[in-house]
């Protein structure tokens, strides 16, 4: 799944922004704050990261009140990097929006390579940050979230079926553990018999395509004669 980016703003500097971020093979949903509402924390954990444009058009900038709504949201234990960029860049400007949440200030006009090596570097210091509460196994850079059931690899989102989820949560819950096909049958799918054991192979294949294939690291073993391991590299 596609690195997911949600834009901020209006105007022609917003729309750059989006071109050459989708030419880098970002997914993009563009927003203007006029169609953002209440029920924005409900899915802006769908995203890696959101970048802010604080200029509309007329140099309108956000106001406080926004400001505010804004740093609430981040706030409810989000865990997503915002990045700004504005065409007032004064210390004073950078305070404020460091203080209401951003993590990161870009002054206009946009080098856009550096504003790519920055967002590439917000995403890997965020890859490993997680909500608080929630419950999460990280396998090398596999990361299962228990209670949200998502699943993500080097900060990309898995997009696994239920039973391919049930199977991956079973084997991080024993990582570097031996697991039989009789085992993972009874746990996973509730058999308290050893029946047709293909059809954990068939799972097993499925998710290997997710979770390893094209990555220099692969993090589903097999153990001859036995089952199968997921192995933290680290």
């Amino acid at each position: 799944m596609k690195t997911a980016i949600l834009l901020i703003g209006a105007g022609e500097q917003v729309s750059l922004i989006q071109d050459v971020l989708c030419a880098e093979g970002y997914e993009v949903q563009r927003k203007e704050w006029s169609e953002l509402n209440q029920s924005v924390e409900n899915w802006l954990s769908r995203f890696n990261l959101i970048i802010l444009v604080d200029r509309e058009e007329g140099e309108a900038h956000w106001s406080q009140d926004q400001k505010i709504e804004l740093k609430q949201w981040i706030d409810k234990g989000q865990v997503t990097p915002l990045l700004v960029i504005t065409s007032n860049a004064s210390p004073q400007f950078i305070v404020e929006w460091l203080d209401y949440g951003a993590n990161d200030v870009m002054e206009e006009p946009v080098h856009l390579n550096v504003m790519l090596a920055r967002i590439r570097n917000l995403l890997r210091v965020f890859a490993n940050a997680t909500p608080e509460g929630e419950e999460i196994i990280v396998v090398h850079d596999l990361k299962v979230n228990l209670r949200s059931r998502r699943v993500n690899r080097a900060g990309e989102y898995l997009t696994l079926t239920p039973k391919e989820y049930e199977l991956l949560e079973f084997m991080a819950l024993h990582v570097n553990e031996a697991c039989t096909r009789s085992d993972i049958l009874r746990e996973v799918w509730g058999y308290e018999y050893a029946m047709d054991t293909n059809v954990v192979d068939v799972y097993i294949k499925h998710l290997r395509v997710k979770v390893d294939k094209g990555r220099g690291v692969k993090l589903i073993h097999t153990v001859r004669g036995i089952g199968y391991m997921l192995h933290d590299k680290n």
